[in-house]
């Protein structure tokens, strides 16, 4: 089976349960993981040491670390890395600005150098954040990075398959799964509350898997409304 994974954000433990989740049903299975593996939760740290460890997984970029890779290379996001790790990631890896080198990107070279754009199947299409509508019929391989990172209300808003296929993306998070009939949204939201699940999606047999052991197939969502959440202050940072 292949299962992909929505933002982590740095929430170890409700990893951990999806993990073994998804093992109690298939202990050989592909994990794909869409991106935003660092910033605003539990231990940034924690998740990466995991994440290195895993076989068999694709890791796609998400924007919070295209901030990181983007800060070193051009000296951009300043203020994004501030507002979003410097509660978070700065403490877990006990940096600031001026040790991200050293501290985060050289340990962890290898994971950052081969984060993928996105990744194709026969039938689906992943990214972290689909794709902008203006770039959605042109060559993939043509698009900038940042067309896949950042999209939100004109991807929903967007009626068709990209390149055919059903575009799965995380970025937002949502109550539950989104699900329109050529997306599927699979960011739960695990960061902004402490009972709010990290959500995977079983390509294959067409269903969903949380960190709270709750499994519901795709055609069980509604597609009358959308299931936003509050764009609230994640919950381990509203401690802070």
């Amino acid at each position: 089976m292949t299962f992909v994974i929505g933002d982590i954000h740095g929430e170890i433990s409700k990893l951990n349960r999806l993990i073994l989740n998804i093992h109690s049903i298939d202990d050989s299975a592909k994990l794909i993981f869409v991106g935003d593996y660092i910033n605003k939760g539990e231990n940034s740290k924690s998740v990466l040491d995991y994440l290195v460890t895993l076989k068999n997984s694709v890791f796609l970029m998400g924007n919070h670390e295209y901030y990181v890779l983007e800060y070193l290379k051009n000296g951009n996001y300043v203020d994004k890395l501030k507002k979003y790790a410097g509660t978070s990631t700065f403490y877990d890896f006990d940096m600031d600005l001026s040790t991200i080198n050293e501290k985060l990107y050289f340990p962890y070279k290898i994971f950052f150098d081969n984060l993928k754009t996105y990744y194709i199947t026969k039938n689906y299409f992943i990214s972290h954040s689909g794709v902008k509508p203006s770039f959605a019929k042109k060559k993939l391989n043509t698009i900038p990075l940042k067309e896949f990172l950042f999209n939100r209300y004109d991807f929903f808003n967007y009626p068709h398959k990209i390149h055919g296929k059903i575009a799965i993306f995380g970025h937002t998070g949502f109550n539950y799964p989104y699900y329109d009939g050529v997306k599927i949204g699979i960011d739960t939201a695990a960061v902004y509350g402490i009972n709010s699940p990290l959500t995977a999606y079983c390509l294959e047999e067409k269903f969903f898997l949380n960190s709270n052991n709750t499994t519901f197939a795709l055609e069980t969502l509604k597609r009358d409304r959308t299931p936003w959440i509050n764009r609230k202050k994640p919950y381990r940072m509203e401690k802070k």
